[in-house]
């Protein structure tokens, strides 16, 4: 989590403690998707405002057709992330616990863990017509669903965790994402990267 407004005019420009925190996927070796988050903290931590959303989409492009500009690709709706995902993660976990500030690393210990699960997806109050500009509450959260096949939420939990994800949907059925955890101090808990696959077999 970097802060924003290092300097003494940067500073006075935000009335909140402000940071950015990028997070980056990667599609095919030839495709990287880009979001930096820019969130104010306000009363002690207890109240988390998106500022600012970027979005950066790169490819690797040899002679081919240009991609159409990023505001005018099409956007997935709720009903696209409904059914059953084959969901590979792999995470890393923060122990925080052992690790002393006067220690020359300037990063704690991560464990990291690979599992698969099956995860079924459902919304039950889906509107009758979504628009572009439509969020949805989704598990909880609020989604916001972007140009480009991306969504974004930004979560402030009960015990202090903020929980920053983003997602890019394919149309071959495969959806990309990463989750951060932050800490009530700031400190990054856990990182969650998954490959979800949705299930198109059928049952015998």
């Amino acid at each position: 989590m970097l802060q924003v407004g290092g300097s003494a005019d940067e500073s006075s420009y935000y009335l909140s403690p402000t940071y950015e925190i990028e997070q980056c996927l990667v599609r095919g070796c030839h495709e990287r998707l880009c979001l930096v988050h820019t969130i104010a903290v306000k009363e002690g931590g207890t109240e988390v405002q998106l500022m600012r959303l970027a979005v950066y989409k790169e490819k690797c492009e040899t002679g081919e057709t240009p991609s159409e500009p990023l505001s005018q690709q099409k956007r997935i709706s709720p009903s696209d992330l409904v059914g059953t995902w084959k969901v590979f993660e792999i995470s890393a976990t923060a122990i925080l616990e052992d690790w002393e500030k006067n220690t020359p690393e300037k990063r704690p210990p991560f464990v990291y863990l690979c599992m698969e699960t099956l995860k079924r997806r459902s919304l039950p109050e889906i509107p009758d017509h979504f628009s572009d500009e439509d969020a949805s509450d989704m598990q909880d959260i609020t989604v916001l669903w972007l140009p480009g096949q991306i969504t974004a939420y930004v979560d402030a939990k009960e015990d202090g965790v903020l929980s920053i994800g983003v997602g890019w949907y394919s149309d071959d059925g495969t959806n990309l994402v990463m989750e951060r955890d932050y800490g009530a101090d700031g400190k990054l808990q856990e990182v969650r990267s998954k490959t979800e696959v949705k299930r198109r077999w059928l049952d015998d």
